[in-house]
């Protein structure tokens, strides 16, 4: 995980400033609507926020009412995440930790939830991870995760005028023939699931899923990058691709078009 820690050291000063563009800010509205009504508003319910980075979920998880463990890697994100906790006035709602979220530390069932937000894709090994996340839960106690989707994956990974080589590249990572894709930069790699794979890894791990929702489906498949990557947008077009992204999201069919994953599910 060291290129990971380093990777992220990096980008922490700016990394916020993404969630400025339009695909985030539906993505971030998709996101919260599928993890606010799961977080417990006892104020002595304990919530783990894997890889919680800069706080952007740690944040909003402790205004509900719960205490927050926010463990990351990255010792400048969490410098950034403790910066942003205080301006908030939430120190005593929130920890922030520097630690190895395979490896948290932690007595078997600590926690009344645990987050898992954009981070699972890091993992060759995810087992591992979802192994320790069921460990540290309490029993029947939620785990929201997402994953990256290999299907959207291989398919944004096509050039509109694509070469012999990028649509090899493209079917090697639908296959899984490698491990999927490289950030923009990159340094750091990227691991994908299938719909089906990501729900059987999490049973496997034992836990019981009660839903997956599919998250980005018009952006990138069919909005463009132009667009979608803008910071400034009319708002009404915001309300309605957010609208049809939320319809999409309860369609259960419509998942293998979603950029992203997002489970829901509890420790058996």
């Amino acid at each position: 995980m060291e290129e990971v820690k380093l990777y992220y050291d990096e980008k922490a000063k700016s990394y916020d400033e993404t969630f400025d563009m339009l695909y985030f800010k539906v993505y971030d509205e998709i996101t919260w609507r599928y993890i606010e009504p799961y977080v417990p508003i006892d104020p002595n319910a304990l919530v783990l926020d894997a890889g919680g980075g800069t706080g952007r979920w740690a944040i909003r998880m402790a205004r509900k009412g719960c205490k927050v463990i926010l463990m990351d890697i990255s010792e400048r994100m969490l410098k950034v995440a403790d910066k942003k906790v205080r301006e908030a006035g939430l120190q005593h709602k929130i920890t922030v930790k520097k630690g190895d979220i395979t490896k948290t530390g932690y007595a078997d069932g600590t926690f009344d939830m645990v987050l898992c937000e954009h981070a699972l894709f890091l993992f060759k090994e995810p087992d591992i991870l979802i192994k320790e996340l069921n460990r540290v839960l309490k029993r029947k106690a939620r785990l929201v995760i997402s994953a990256q989707n290999r299907y959207v994956q291989s398919l944004v990974c096509l050039p509109e005028k694509p070469s012999s080589n990028k649509v090899e590249n493209a079917f090697k990572i639908l296959l899984c023939e490698k491990y999927n894709s490289m950030t923009k930069d990159g340094k750091v790699k990227i691991y994908t699931w299938a719909p089906n794979e990501f729900r059987t890894m999490l049973e496997r791990n034992g836990f019981h899923v009660e839903k997956i929702v599919g998250k980005g489906v018009t952006m990138p498949l069919r909005i463009s990058k132009e667009v979608f990557m803008k910071k400034e947008y009319p708002k009404d077009l915001f309300n309605k691709i957010l609208h049809f992204e939320l319809t999409l999201c309860e369609k259960s069919d419509a998942l293998a078009l979603a950029g992203h994953l997002q489970a829901i599910v509890y420790k058996l």
